[in-house]
């Protein structure tokens, strides 16, 4: 009887040492599967904070521009911009995000909710479109830092996010929110 176990042992052994290795293979696998899917979903959620941020940015300098005339400052006009596609944005990165790149872009939907009040009111004569403009796009930066440390992409934090002119260049003189340079 000893013999038949003895004969029975290698075998076993073999399959039983091959299933875990099976199984642990399986795990490992799956959590790497796992982490590439978040690490994708991540990727278009904060792709799409960017565009749709970028879009609302040009809705209101445009809904700034063409503000009526017969709509003095202080008088609010209707909306002309579609939060649907900004919200959805924002609820993926809720979704997909650590804490510090949710709150990131939460900072930037405040930026972005000061600037369409502004708008909605009318600029007053101490409000300047580029430098309300200047604050969204500073927490769009904050943003893309925040991403970019969270997904390791190699260098520094980046400084700008374009070679526009600053503020303060003579190039801005006499510019109106929604006119082609935005």
């Amino acid at each position: 009887m000893s013999a038949l176990w003895s004969l029975l042992a290698a075998p076993a052994g073999a399959v039983v040492t091959t299933l875990i290795g099976v199984f642990a293979g399986s795990a490992v696998s799956r959590r790497s599967q796992d982490r590439h899917w978040i690490r994708d979903q991540q990727v278009a959620a904060y792709a799409c904070v960017l565009r749709e941020s970028t879009a609302v940015l040009i809705g209101l300098g445009q809904m700034e521009g063409s503000r009526p005339d017969s709509a003095p400052q202080g008088v609010v006009v209707a909306t002309t911009v579609d939060w649907r596609p900004w919200n959805e944005a924002i609820a993926m990165v809720n979704l997909v995000a650590d804490r510090d790149t949710a709150e990131a872009v939460h900072a930037l939907d405040e930026q972005i909710w000061q600037l369409h009040f502004a708008v909605r009111r009318g600029l007053t004569p101490d409000e300047s479109w580029l430098a309300l403009r200047a604050r969204v796009e500073a927490a769009q930066g904050h943003f893309l830092n925040v991403a970019r440390r969270r997904l390791s992409l190699a260098g520094g934090p980046l400084r700008r996010l374009s070679g526009r002119p600053a503020l303060d260049d003579p190039m801005w003189a006499g510019y109106r929110p929604g006119s082609s340079v935005n």
